[in-house]
């Protein structure tokens, strides 16, 4: 079995493993800092604001409905509150994705079809699908209603709803991607039973 890709592609997920481990590191030294020591220039958390003025923006002959920006907030004091409230932003996203990646299927690919092609491999797939549609939808509840909270606390206008980001809407969708791929192995196992029974 050709499985030079295969390898490729788990190559590239552990290098994602990686640099999304030590992504999340530096972030939670970025939340300690909001939080108890008072957050220095650079450091800062990116909240959503809506209907930004856009008068003067646009050439003449074009109008700008509407315009939503991304503002990058600093609390020059430690709030430990806004260092909580922040950590549910990222965080339960980011611990999914990594926890989907360190469920690595492609590694019993290198052994040939019968290794591919199993119970065990269907099983992992089910899990990371699972684990990312589950992790994912409790990730967007936790993250709007602390996006919401939050944005009350720091902005003077604040909205009671912020929709989930797009990145967790494509992880629900791979995770039905996994669900699908692990019935395919699933299928096949019985396929390739059928054939080592027949021959």
């Amino acid at each position: 079995m050709h499985t030079r890709w295969i390898t490729r592609l788990e190559t590239l997920l552990t290098y994602a493993l990686v640099i999304g481990c030590l992504a999340a590191l530096v972030a939670l030294a970025a939340n300690v800092a909001i939080a108890f020591i008072g957050a220095p220039k650079g450091i800062s958390i990116p909240l959503r604001v809506f209907d930004v003025p856009t008068s003067g923006m646009a050439m003449t002959g074009v109008a700008v409905d509407d315009m939503t920006a991304e503002a990058m907030i600093r609390p020059q004091d430690a709030s430990p509150v806004a260092g909580l409230l922040y950590l549910l932003i990222w965080a339960p996203g980011a611990a999914t994705g990594l926890f989907a990646l360190f469920t690595r299927a492609l590694r019993r690919a290198r052994a040939g079809d019968r290794a591919l092609f199993s119970t065990t491999t269907a099983g992992l797939l089910r899990r990371i699908g699972w684990i990312l549609i589950a992790g994912s939808l409790a990730s967007a509840a936790l993250g709007m209603v602390a996006e919401a909270t939050l944005a009350a606390m720091l902005l003077t206008e604040s909205h009671a709803f912020y929709p989930p980001s797009s990145t967790l809407l494509w992880a629900v969708v791979a995770g039905f991607a996994a669900l699908g791929v692990s019935e395919i192995v699933r299928r096949g196992l019985a396929l390739l039973e059928e054939v080592e029974a027949t021959v």
